[in-house]
């Protein structure tokens, strides 16, 4: 009988242990998807993904920097940590164009009018806007689309 509650007690107190574990580890926020992006005027455009902020930096530096083959014109556009939407929006002003990248809105729906509001900011000069992608920081692949505003109905409902 002393030897089967040795093993019980044996038992018990690895059992215990496991759980524990299990609620440190539920206790410990998992990172959450970061996104960067890096750009280059007239050059390149680059993006990356990753688990952190820094390491998604690091890599949209190094792939503008790859792909514009001038690393003192890459710049970085955007870095953001902790989930949410980030968005991608081409501008055109009176002689020039530009790529502008926000993130951290909590919805989709959200983002778009953000987007909408900082294209509507450009006014007078603005002669349209595009939102080429819409990206959930949340693990989901990031949304091609082809959203645009000009001048005459960025202010429109």
């Amino acid at each position: 009988m002393t030897r089967l509650c040795s093993v019980f007690t044996v038992v018990c107190v690895l059992l215990g242990m496991s759980l524990a574990g299990a609620a440190v580890a539920e206790d410990v926020p998992l990172p959450q998807p970061a996104y960067a992006a890096a750009y280059a005027p007239e050059s390149a455009f680059e993006s990356c993904r990753a688990e952190r902020a820094a390491e998604a930096v690091s890599c949209a530096l190094a792939a503008c920097v790859k792909s514009s083959g001038y690393p003192e014109d890459c710049y970085l556009l955007a870095a953001c940590d902790g989930g949410g939407w980030a968005g991608v929006m081409g501008v055109l002003v009176t002689e020039i164009h530009f790529t502008t990248v926000t993130c951290g809105a909590p919805t989709r729906e959200a983002l778009l009018a953000e987007l909408k509001a900082r294209c509507a900011g450009y006014l007078p000069y603005m002669q349209e806007c595009w939102v080429s992608e819409l990206i959930p920081l949340n693990d989901a692949a990031a949304e091609a689309v082809e959203i645009s505003w000009t001048s005459e109905t960025v202010l429109a409902e």
